[in-house]
């Protein structure tokens, strides 16, 4: 059986699934706030107060999980580096400048290549894209 697997989402890729989770909610509780203060027949001002604390503290959470997870221990614990010129094998191949996937370091890694990759071709890491997540290859052997 044949598995189509889903791009991921460049913003899943940078906060995590948990985080973005978090920050929906807290939106979500505060749009839900502010909706029932304007829908109760009481102007009650305490869901507005509420509302007014949820919506600042969830834009400070968001600029504050992207200052430390995303840079800080992304640069402590990921060095570009240690993958340049390491080869492996494509688990899925692709068009040229489509994003594939190989194995490289026994971790599975999305690339994108100029040449077209099939399943088994060996490949090169030469660069690293701007999200960090994405490699250039070179297509070494099929």
């Amino acid at each position: 059986m044949n598995l189509m697997r889903r791009e991921v989402s460049p913003l899943i890729v940078k906060y995590g699934y948990r985080t973005l989770a978090i920050l929906t909610l807290m939106a979500i509780f505060s749009t839900y706030l502010l909706i029932e203060y304007f829908l109760s027949g009481e102007k009650n001002t305490f869901l507005l107060v509420l509302a007014s604390i949820f919506y600042p503290l969830t834009i400070i959470l968001f600029v504050g999980f992207r200052l430390t997870v995303v840079k800080k221990i992304h640069k402590k614990y990921f060095h570009n580096e240690t993958l340049l010129n390491k080869s492996g094998k494509v688990s899925k191949g692709a068009e040229a400048g489509i994003k594939g996937s190989a194995n490289i370091s026994n971790e599975d890694w999305s690339f994108i290549c100029d040449s077209i990759t099939n399943v088994g071709d060996t490949v090169e890491v030469v660069g690293i894209l701007e999200d960090n997540a994405t490699l250039k290859v070179k297509k070494v052997a099929s």
